[in-house]
């Protein structure tokens, strides 16, 4: 006798969670029932947040209306302890009652947070839209103010150029403890990047301190390792990404960072019922190596764990999981850009793009995942890529092609189909 629907229950409702939901929408959505929970009621582009922050508008997209249409349960909650054992998350509603809510399968998708070390807790961060909003608002208070940005990775970048451009009388400072040297590893920038960046930070007057550990912070003073100080009217805090603590707390393998040990097949080590994809996870393919927190990684990721499910449902082996670097974006406020080509390892090539051509690449790309997500229309590409890079976007095209389609799910395996 067939028994229940299997459970799928995803954790985080980002770009991971919400593309999973709806590829499994797409899967299982007469075999198993799916449950998405998240703390927050309505989604909203994060690799836009800069844009936030200096007072542009950002459409807000109601998980419940988004996933009803899919038949995904949602529930706004948040969850207090995730139990792999028991098979079950403790999840308190709005209301504030605990629920308990078990699963067959669970798939962590709780992403990231901006988490201030010890001395810095007092600056702000983009952690969210309404925390983007704050500092908007702080910032139309004040004139002239200076502002100090901590950490000149993606996220520090593209939030000092977006706000020296949206505000010119704005005294702006880039604190760069030093990631962005030329460097031939995962993650960097050529030369050539490095030297259009900073040429581009001095045309709109950022003042881009190089080698500037910031150590405390108080009293609208920021002190540095090397016992400079600098002053300022606003601060933000764009480094120190940090998975849930969440996974950790439950007994899970977690590196480091405290990100969750994963199978090539993206199942938590000891538990294969459990997966871990996007910012929450650390996960490392032959193909690629150690994927670095990004929207990048998170899509391809969530096709990977429905991949797997699709494995489990059926009682087959899973395939493992593959990913291919191509490029990185830095926008340069809403003209400008830089396009970086990187190896499939994601280290910088010499090839590069500078300027309004850029700049609308970098805008293709985020109405592409909006468009992944179900959001919006495929736009059309405003430029081809080099040739030299097709091979690395036909490989990851491929990552993009499930093995089996909604209906060629078997079910003999005791799973009702609806």
């Amino acid at each position: 006798m067939a028994r229940s629907q299997p459970r799928i229950l995803i954790l985080g409702g980002g770009y991971a969670g919400l593309h999973l939901a709806r590829l499994c929408a797409t899967h299982f959505s007469r075999i198993a029932s799916i449950t998405l929970i998240d703390a927050s009621d309505h989604w909203c582009e994060r690799i836009r947040f800069h844009q936030l922050a200096a007072g542009q508008e950002l459409p807000r997209y109601a998980y419940a209306q988004m996933l009803s249409s899919l038949n995904v349960e949602f529930v706004q909650a948040q969850v207090e302890s995730i139990q792999p054992k028991e098979r079950c998350v403790i999840a308190r509603s709005c209301n504030g009652n605990l629920e308990a809510i078990d699963y067959d399968y669970l798939v962590l998708a709780l992403g990231s947070r901006i988490v201030a070390p010890p001395g810095l807790q007092s600056m702000l961060t983009l952690n969210d839209a309404a925390q983007a909003e704050i500092i908007h608002d702080r910032l139309k208070a004040i004139s002239k103010p200076k502002v100090l940005i901590v950490g000149a990775g993606l996220s520090g970048l593209e939030c000092a150029f977006e706000l020296a451009e949206t505000y010119p009388e704005a005294r702006i400072t880039l604190a760069d403890s030093g990631r962005l040297k030329p460097m031939n590893q995962p993650g960097g920038f050529s030369r050539e990047a490095i030297q259009y960046l900073q040429a581009a930070a001095e045309r709109l007057g950022i003042d881009w301190r190089s080698d500037s550990r910031a150590i405390a912070s108080g009293n609208g003073i920021v002190t540095f390792a090397d016992g400079t100080a600098e002053a300022f009217d606003l601060c933000l805090l764009t480094a120190g990404f940090r998975p849930s603590p969440l996974i950790s707390a439950a007994g899970l393998e977690v590196d480091e960072r405290g990100c969750a040990l994963v199978e090539t097949d993206l199942s938590c080590k000891g538990y294969p019922e459990v997966l871990a994809i996007g910012d929450c996870a650390a996960i490392s393919t032959a193909s690629s190596g150690p994927l670095r927190m990004s929207c990048a990684a998170a899509l391809p990721a969530a096709i990977g764990a429905v991949n797997t499910l699709v494995a489990r449902l059926n009682g087959e082996s899973a395939p493992e999981f593959a990913f291919h670097y191509v490029f990185r974006n830095v926008s340069i406020g809403r003209h400008d850009g830089l396009i970086q080509f990187v190896s499939s390892h994601d280290i910088p090539m010499s090839e590069i793009w500078t300027g309004r051509k850029a700049a609308e690449w970098k805008d293709f790309i985020c109405k592409c995942t909006v468009a992944e997500l179900g959001l919006g229309e495929e736009p059309l590409m405003p430029h081809e890529p080099p040739q030299n890079i097709f091979p690395g976007l036909l490989a990851m095209q491929k990552l993009y092609e499930t093995p089996r389609r909604r209906g060629e799910m078997r079910t003999e395996h005791g799973f009702t189909t609806g």
